[in-house]
């Protein structure tokens, strides 16, 4: 097969990009054809553009998408004075089609936020390392996903010659980090790719990245400082002073403010959660203060987070960072109950600038409780995934008492970045 001179096998001499140019200095220099006319043509590559004229065309005559070569220097008004030309390879269609247009759309703010992300994931891993966790990896194809409500797994199938197995991606890495734990690992931590079928807003992608740690012998309380420590560090390590005005408040050197949900809900929604144990009981005082969405249809839990949404988290998006914490028993599948009061899991999510950020828990390790919750859970036709009996097994095993915490890294980035939606931050967001 025969291959076309428009695309070159190799490239020749040392690349300067377009934002370290020297003047007077022979340069080789190469990006897209933005912009051409019969005196100049406007180069670009990932760090900015630059206007260029001359030069002896080599081979074919470069065209407006073209990827092309320049030998040549930087003269004055910043204008680059190419001696050759060359093109490695040619656009045969408006390139605007392609990823560019999202790339270099808004000042290249994508590339810029793609730079962010490869910051914040080295910070993160440096300040686990830095405290002694060591970074694992678990399976993303699972036969059992996690069993929590109101998540819904990918399905997939492994083939074989006479069968096919059903398998799962992971929602979440959780059950087998937990098991490593009860096999003696007792600090470790998972920059991992998550999935979950049917979110997909300017929050959501079906498809996300979140860092989960677990510590043997600690519970939510050391996790929590964890949380404020990496996110602080990360700012610290990726941003130095030149942090979003918003993000003030987070690194002002001061311990963040934690409400409980009880709290929340008495203080700013006037319903108190311990006299609404069932739905009818919640129904009717969300009806007495006013809650026009709540429906008779609704279940308790329909029911808590239409209040959460409608008004518990505008007010903790005043708030630059708050822990919400000490949630009822129901909303907690996977938290130890508290020794004093079994009513209340202790679970705690993370907000910043009214972003929920991060979930966490003092982890569950009864293997009885753990396996009773699970089939309440498919009694009550909240979930049909088989149960993952791996993870019971191990639980059964004994795992150690721990905290855990999962952040979404995304989210994250989203706040660093001053970004309103998922997918500014994403190279390739899913688009339904």
């Amino acid at each position: 097969m025969q291959q076309s001179e428009n695309y070159p096998s190799r490239c020749f001499g040392r690349h300067r990009a377009i934002a370290q140019l020297v003047p007077d200095e022979d340069i080789i220099l190469r990006g897209r054809v933005v912009e051409i006319s019969d005196q100049t043509a406007v180069l670009a590559d990932e760090t900015g553009r630059i206007v260029c004229n001359g030069g002896a065309v080599v081979d074919a005559p470069p065209a407006w998408g073209d990827i092309v070569e320049l030998r040549g220097r930087l003269g004055s008004e910043q204008v680059f004075v190419a001696d050759a030309i060359r093109v490695l390879s040619q656009s045969v269609r408006d390139f605007r089609d392609g990823d560019w247009s999202r790339y270099h759309a808004l000042e290249r703010s994508l590339i810029k936020n793609l730079r962010l992300r490869a910051e914040v994931l080295a910070a993160i891993r440096r300040f686990f390392a830095q405290r002694g966790f060591m970074e694992v990896e678990t399976p993303y194809m699972l036969e059992a996903p996690g069993q929590e409500v109101h998540i819904d797994a990918f399905e997939t199938a492994y083939r074989m010659s006479t069968a096919r197995r059903r398998l799962y991606l992971a929602t979440s890495p959780e059950h087998h980090m937990k098991r490593m734990l009860g096999s003696g690992l007792e600090r470790i931590y998972q920059i991992a790719r998550c999935f979950r079928n049917g979110e997909c807003t300017d929050l959501h992608n079906p498809e996300f990245t979140m860092v989960e740690w677990y510590r043997a012998y600690a519970s939510y309380e050391e996790i929590m400082v964890d949380t404020e420590e990496l996110i602080t560090s990360v700012i610290s390590d990726v941003c130095g002073t030149n942090y979003p005005r918003s993000l003030s408040g987070v690194i002002a050197g001061k311990p963040w403010p934690q409400i409980t949900v009880y709290d929340a809900f008495l203080e700013w929604a006037d319903i108190d959660l311990k006299q609404c144990a069932d739905a009818e009981t919640f129904l009717r005082r969300a009806r007495e203060v006013g809650f026009a969405s709540a429906d008779k249809e609704d279940s308790w839990d329909d029911l808590f987070h239409k209040v959460l949404l409608e008004k518990v988290e505008p007010e903790l998006a005043k708030f630059a960072a708050v822990f919400l914490l000490d949630y009822p028993a129901p909303l907690g599948a996977l938290a130890k109950l508290k020794d004093a009061n079994r009513a209340v899991a202790e679970r705690v999510e993370v907000y910043m600038g009214g972003v929920e950020l991060a979930n966490g828990y003092t982890e569950l390790n009864d293997p009885y409780e753990q396996r009773q919750r699970f089939v309440e859970a498919r009694k009550k036709g909240e979930v049909d995934e088989p149960l993952d009996e791996d993870f019971l097994r191990a639980m059964e095993c004994a795992m150690p008492p721990a905290g855990g915490m999962a952040l979404g890294v995304d989210r994250l980035i989203m706040l660093l970045a001053g970004s309103e939606k998922i997918e500014e931050v994403l190279a390739f967001p899913y688009r339904p």
